[in-house]
This record gives structure tokens, sequence and C-alpha cells, in this order.
């Protein structure tokens, strides 16, 4: 996380949830951290009565950690964040990115350009051909 001038304490702006907790376990939805020298993070999990974690969560990283992290996941400057789930338990927590959301995020921006374009809504882009082009990284002929 280079750019990221964290010292040796962290700084929390806000920490907000909505949790239930019952005999079942811990429920936390609305989860929103913003850490001022990292960004945003949200989500949703549980906890299990026996600890185990199952949340999913996003980060929207703002500041110098965005150069690095999000153009190493190929999603610099989308701000559509990083996607990861923490898994395993309470006394030792696993934080495991979601590739699947990641790689969904990535075709859904690019899907919404290149339909953007076979509606009208892309004036840059003459044809359909135009539009799906651009949705696989291909350049237009002149």
């Amino acid at each position: 996380m280079s750019g990221a001038q964290t010292g040796a304490d962290t700084s929390i702006q806000n920490l907000s949830t909505d949790a239930r907790v019952a005999p079942e376990g811990v429920r936390t939805q609305n989860i929103n951290l913003t850490i001022p020298a990292l960004g945003t993070v949200t989500g949703e999990g549980t906890i299990s009565p026996g600890g185990t974690l199952n949340y999913k969560m996003n980060a929207s990283l703002s500041g110098g950690v965005v150069t690095g992290i999000t153009q190493l996941a190929g999603i610099g400057g989308t701000g559509g964040g990083i996607p990861f789930f923490i898994q395993g338990t309470t006394s030792d927590p696993r934080f495991m990115p979601d590739v699947k959301g990641m790689v969904g995020s990535q075709l859904k921006g690019g899907l919404g350009g290149a339909l953007g374009g076979l509606t009208g809504k892309n004036p840059s882009s003459n044809s359909p051909a135009d539009a799906l082009g651009g949705l696989f990284g291909k350049k237009k002929k002149q």
C-alpha cells in the first residue's frame, strides 16, 4: 500500500452498521467504514455462534493507495472499488479477493459502455460493431 501514510495508529472517520445479535449469531448489514488514509469499506455479513466469519465487502480506495492497488487489480479510475471476502474465524480472520466480483465489475463496465453505444447513448460510437469492438479493447478502424 505504497502512498498510504497511516503511522502507528489508524484514524477512523466513520464506522456505522445495522447489527442483529441473536442466538444463531451476529448479522451486520450496511457496514460503512471510512478511513481517510485508505478510503471507504462497505458490506455485510455474519458471525456464527462458533466465531466463523462470512462477510462480503467492497473497498473504495482513495489517495495514494489508488494508484498502486486499483491499477494492479485492473480497475484503476473506475470508482467501482475492490470486492473481497472476510472468512475464517474471529481469532483468525482471512481477507480474500472476490475475483468473480472483480471480473463482474469489469464486464459490467465494459458491457455498459458497449450497450450505451448500441442504444445511442454513446455519441462517439457509430455502429454496433464499434460498440462491441470497444468492449474487447480493439481500436476503431479509421
